[in-house]
């Protein structure tokens, strides 16, 4: 497990990312999984990442919408339309 500490409480802002197997993700349930995404890690692994706020998770959805990458975060809670813009 990847984490990075970010100013704010310990506990809850912390930019961290999880590596699961295909079989692992199906039942994985994040900490806070309105500020989560996950996208398609070596074939058959899941990364999630989990941001500091969901303002920061949606623009960087929102950036990356805007190029042409295939391997695209994906919001563990939807997105709204008006999210991230």
């Amino acid at each position: 497990m990847y984490a990075m500490q970010s100013q704010g409480n310990i506990g809850e802002n912390i930019m961290k990312k999880i590596i699961k197997s295909f079989a692992d993700s199906l039942s994985y349930r994040p900490e806070f999984p309105e500020r989560t995404a996950k996208k398609v890690y070596d074939s058959w692994d899941t990364v999630f990442q989990t941001w500091t706020n969901r303002e920061a998770m949606a623009r960087s959805i929102r950036m990356q919408e805007m190029g042409d990458t295939k391997n695209k975060w994906i919001a563990i809670q939807p997105l709204s339309d008006g999210e991230g813009y």
